[in-house]
């Protein structure tokens, strides 16, 4: 189920948060780019295209906080890099990203599930492949060598 800017809203709402136009613009950028992996400054310069004008990064980031704390939103660490976003509804994915290149493939997560299987078998350890990556080669550096 795909989550709306209005669910979003409705959210913000519930938990007492003022609806303002940012507000409602980083409702709507993430459920518009549903599938997408968004960083809280790509998530930010959007709403700032969409509103016209500066707005302040601490609304995008306590709207984000927020979502989090209600499970509407997830993040995922890609490296050394910031933090990318997720709603709630989309498909668990797994990330690989490329050392060589930096190329980041979305697989989804029931298609490893015989390797996560195979790692708890072995270990005992439950994998959550929402929230992190394998790291290794894509297949053109891997043909590169």
């Amino acid at each position: 189920m795909q989550v709306t800017a209005d669910d979003l809203v409705g959210v913000l709402r519930g938990r007492g948060l003022r609806i303002t136009a940012p507000r409602r613009s980083v409702c709507a950028i993430l459920a518009d780019a549903y599938g997408e992996h968004l960083t809280a400054a790509d998530i930010h310069r959007r709403v700032e295209d969409t509103e016209g004008r500066s707005i302040d990064q601490s609304t995008v980031y306590r709207t984000i906080d927020t979502l989090e704390e209600t499970g509407l939103l997830t993040h995922t660490h890609l490296g050394h890099g910031p933090l990318i976003y997720h709603l709630a509804g989309e498909a668990p994915h797994q990330h690989l990203m490329c050392r060589r290149c930096s190329r980041s493939i979305g697989m989804l997560a029931n298609e490893l599930e015989p390797f996560y299987a195979e790692i708890t078998r072995l270990t005992g350890f439950v994998v959550d492949p929402t929230h992190g990556v394998i790291w290794g080669l894509c297949a053109d550096c891997a043909a590169t060598g």
